[in-house]
């Protein structure tokens, strides 16, 4: 549906640099990165409100990088909805479709089928201004999809929502998006979310897309420490992969591990704190670390642990039913264990050869 071939652009001191990448039709695909990677300026090059200087873009087979934004084909819903205020609902999910001088009884159908699967049938006679943030969004998905666009660009749709309308919003356009079968590219800075809708997501940083995959390969397996922050994966310790008696050690940060690696050399060992458990007893799924409770943070459905070892601090999350039975308190010694399929390697140089 929709290819990025080396894509560059500078605007001012940013540069957006050599992004290549495709999205298969009716794919729900997430640009991901925190503020200021560049995720906007991919979509607005995308959109056509920017040429990119090299590189080109292709939708559904068309090279469009030279045409106009509406030669494209593509709906763009932008962080602010640019809802038309003196408009109702109707009158704003209709708008495209009157432009395009489309049959009052299709541009009838399109609103009343598009406001039920979004729920805002009873909202259609309000104007913006009596609109939640919640409702205000789901009128501007409602108005991009009625002209069926090639591609739906979403740019940060739930900024400016509270948490639960997200995770509400999250839910509902995963599903509308599924019934209609809209090939949809989805800016975010927040991980969550974009676990929530995603079926592959793409990381930027400063400018460069670093890594492309499904969310688990995102979130399990981060190419860099930079992702490896970035998705929460906050234990990320330098060593380096050694051969000790037949097999591969992992050695840094006062530790030495087993690790499922089949080469040696420096590499960063990654391990996310929601797979560290507290045991009383060692079982067979992997090593275990003693240490001292120095941090316990309240986050609602869970508890982070901060637990000092001999060489640092290591993040732990766990749910807070577990951390209640265990009865945890800061200097409270601790064992937990590093389950070895949670352990991932960052390589810091190329194989040989």
């Amino acid at each position: 549906m929709i290819q990025a071939d080396g894509v560059s652009i500078r605007l001012g001191e940013f540069t957006l640099t050599d992004i290549s990448f495709t999205v298969a039709t009716g794919e729900y695909f997430v640009i991901l990165g925190p503020t200021g990677s560049g995720k906007t300026v991919l979509v607005e090059c995308i959109v056509g409100l920017h040429q990119p200087n090299q590189g080109r873009i292709v939708l559904d087979g068309r090279d469009v990088t030279d045409l106009l934004p509406e030669k494209r084909g593509v709906a763009y819903v932008p962080q602010d909805y640019c809802l038309f205020p003196h408009m109702t609902v109707e009158e704003n999910i209709g708008f495209g479709l009157r432009i395009r001088k489309a049959d009052a009884a299709h541009t009838a159908r399109q609103i009343q089928r598009l406001s039920e699967i979004l729920q805002i049938t009873h909202l259609l006679r309000r104007r913006p201004v009596n609109l939640s943030g919640g409702e205000k969004q789901r009128t501007a998905l409602a108005r991009a999809l009625a002209v069926e666009p090639t591609l739906l660009l979403l740019d940060e749709p739930f900024a400016a929502v509270d948490e639960r309308t997200r995770e509400m919003l999250c839910d509902q356009f995963k599903v509308v998006q599924r019934e209609l079968g809209t090939t949809t590219v989805h800016v975010s800075h927040n991980f969550e979310e974009a676990l929530s809708v995603a079926d592959r997501i793409g990381i930027f940083e400063r400018g460069r897309l670093i890594q492309v995959g499904t969310p688990d390969e995102v979130f399990a397996r981060p190419s860099s420490e930079f992702v490896a922050h970035f998705t929460g994966a906050r234990n990320v310790i330098d060593g380096e992969v050694a051969r000790q008696d037949g097999a591969f050690v992992f050695r840094g940060g006062g530790i030495s591990v087993p690790v499922p690696a089949t080469r040696q050399g420096p590499a960063k060992l990654v391990v996310r704190p929601e797979e560290l458990r507290i045991v009383t007893e060692p079982t067979s799924e992997g090593p275990t670390l003693q240490g001292t409770v120095s941090r316990i943070s309240d986050r609602g459905a869970s508890v982070r642990l901060g637990v000092t070892v001999a060489a640092g601090e290591w993040s732990l999350l766990l749910a807070k039913r577990e951390a209640r039975a265990l009865g945890l308190a800061v200097s409270q010694p601790v064992t937990f264990e590093l389950p070895t399929q949670a352990l991932h390697l960052i390589w810091l140089a190329d194989p040989p050869g």
